[in-house]
């Protein structure tokens, strides 16, 4: 075998090996833009977390606190894609509700999500049942 055979068969080994990296990469970790809705997701838990903590530790701070019928401007989050606030809705004394629309199944995505069962959600509109006395789960 000669050179400019060796040089040509070289090249496609390479040509072939990057591709299947790239192909790989994408079946592993989604295109972009399934990684930019995996990431709208995880800012959508952490703002759910950040207002279940708030709203615990308001519940810690005081002896006689009760649940908002709605948030105040200061503890209200929004949807980092359609600007829209969060759902909150309060179920009795100690129980609420904070809803998002999720743009991914978080089963579906597990390396780029949460660990924590309590923060698991399916795609689409989703809400979580949480306790003002517990401390939310961490989502990570």
């Amino acid at each position: 075998m000669n050179h400019s055979a060796f040089d040509r068969t070289f090249a496609a080994l390479a040509t072939i090996a990057v591709a299947a990296g790239a192909i790989a990469g994408f079946w592993m970790l989604g295109t972009p833009g399934q990684q930019r809705l995996i990431t709208s997701d995880r800012q959508r838990l952490e703002d759910l977390h950040a207002i279940a903590n708030t709203l615990y530790w308001q519940n810690q701070d005081q002896e006689d606190y009760v649940l908002p019928d709605a948030l105040d401007n200061i503890d209200q989050r929004q949807d980092p894609i359609t600007q829209e606030p969060y759902s909150y809705s309060k179920i009795d004394d100690i129980l609420y509700q904070l809803c998002a629309d999720f743009a991914t199944d978080s089963s579906t995505y597990r390396l780029a999500h949460t660990n924590n069962q309590a923060w698991q959600h399916p795609q689409g509109r989703y809400c979580f049942e949480l306790d003002i006395s517990q401390q939310p789960p961490s989502i990570y």
